[in-house]
């Protein structure tokens, strides 16, 4: 019996370590990279690129092609042939009944201004491409920090209301023995027993708060929902290396948002550019080889049957000359594109050096607030423990009891809010810098 239940214990510590998962803030975001569909979708992307430029390049490569034909006149053609009579024409039949062909053609271009620029443009999208991705994986590398932070305050503010309820659970058990020796009315007692339950509803609302965060952040993570979150990053050392900081200049040039402008406005460029090269020549050069089979009766497969060899090798031009305009609207329009993406560009640096200095003003806030509100729960804790102690000496009364926990709990609200939007001003403003 001992030995089975050692056996069911292991088994079970086993599948508790197996279904539970430990991350810091990095390895959370590690993981979610590797897990997250949206970074998943974004690496097919660089995939689909990839092959789009082998597709690009292909075009100017070797192109073959193998075709068998078989055909068989059911009425041969006529052919009337003038005579030394004007009004008598001779009807001839010209052609074999069965014609069996086979042929092998092969091609290779030579020169291509649009097929040049296609190149040039495939490579671009490739790199755009790998840029979406980047910057998929910074926005979710940023929504994975944000829903860490979230639990971690859910969490700590669900301990702090836990506590908040056991003291004045024990001070209502205190007020009722003082009623039931008739020391205090029932007036003394429902009041503090009002103040709990709306604290016991307050804490119940927190502990499904964190319930709901957590389940968002295993959301991200591709973290299966039936199993546990262990966090080790803590408060304080992410609010540590929150609060010691160093202003620095910004890199916008390092803002991925600015990389693909600046490809957009490439890729506009070279766009423009095809259409510029579709005036120019075409060359490519061509060769076939083949040989037929002809005769009153199939007779292809017969082993006696006559093949008739053909070749021949060329270069082909080709030239336009007018399209009817459509050309030059095209041109146009890309032109017209290429000084948008321009516009986009020198749009989105100014809202970069705009979205630096915001952010930058905004962490400095986000500390001094944060240092601000420190102080204020310290202080409202202190004036709290005392009026605890003086309550229980008679000193106050139970509503000015209960008003001081109000104001602790919202002292504690505002605290809480201070350091969510510490760490998340800091995030914004690393990212500012092109971090």
């Amino acid at each position: 019996m001992t030995k089975r239940l050692i056996i069911a214990l292991c088994c079970f510590v086993s599948f508790s370590l197996h279904a539970q998962h430990s991350f810091s803030v990095k390895e959370a975001q590690d993981f979610g990279l590797a897990h997250n569909r949206d970074v998943k979708n974004a690496i097919l992307g660089v995939d689909i690129a990839s092959k789009q430029m082998l597709e690009t390049i292909s075009v100017g490569l070797p192109q073959i092609n193998a075709e068998a034909q078989w055909q068989k006149y059911l009425e041969i053609p006529t052919l009337l042939l003038p005579t030394q009579d004007p009004e008598v024409l001779n009807e001839m039949k010209f052609g074999i009944p069965h014609t069996t062909s086979a042929n092998i053609t092969a091609s290779q271009l030579l020169f291509s201004g649009s097929y040049i620029v296609g190149l040039q443009a495939a490579k671009s999208f490739m790199s755009f491409a790998k840029l979406s991705k980047d910057f998929t994986a910074s926005q979710v590398k940023d929504s994975i920090a944000t829903a860490y932070f979230n639990v971690l305050l859910a969490r700590e503010n669900s301990y702090f209301l836990e506590n908040i309820v056991i003291v004045h659970k024990d001070i209502v058990s205190e007020m009722e023995a003082l009623y039931t020796n008739g020391f205090i009315e029932d007036l003394e007692v429902d009041r503090m027993s009002l103040v709990l339950s709306q604290m016991k509803m307050k804490y119940a609302n927190m502990l499904r708060r964190t319930e709901i965060s957590e389940i968002y952040l295993k959301l991200i993570l591709g973290v299966p929902l039936d199993e546990t979150l262990v966090l080790t990053d803590k408060l304080p050392t992410l609010l540590a290396s929150s609060i010691s900081f160093q202003l620095e200049e910004a890199t916008i040039e390092n803002r991925l948002e600015y990389q693909m402008a600046d490809l957009k406005v490439k890729l506009k460029e070279l766009d423009m550019r095809r259409y510029q090269t579709d005036k120019l020549p075409t060359v490519a050069a061509f060769a076939a080889i083949g040989a037929s089979a002809m005769g009153n009766d199939f007779t292809a497969f017969d082993k006696n049957t006559h093949w008739y060899p053909s070749q021949l090798v060329g270069i082909k031009i080709s030239l336009p000359i007018f399209d009817g305009l459509g050309g030059m609207a095209r041109i146009q329009q890309a032109r017209l594109k290429f000084e948008q993406a321009k516009n986009d560009k020198s749009h989105i640096e100014e809202s970069l050096e705009l979205a630096y200095i915001a952010a930058q003003s905004d962490y400095l806030n986000a500390i001094s607030n944060y240092n601000h509100q420190e102080k204020n729960l310290s202080l409202s804790k202190k004036i709290y423990d005392k009026t605890i102690a003086k309550y229980r000496e008679g000193l106050v009364s139970s509503l000015e009891l209960s008003q001081t926990g109000n104001e602790y709990l919202e002292t504690n609200t505002n605290f809480s809010l201070s350091i969510y939007n510490l760490l998340i001003k800091n995030l914004n403003y690393q990212r500012s810098l092109g971090k």
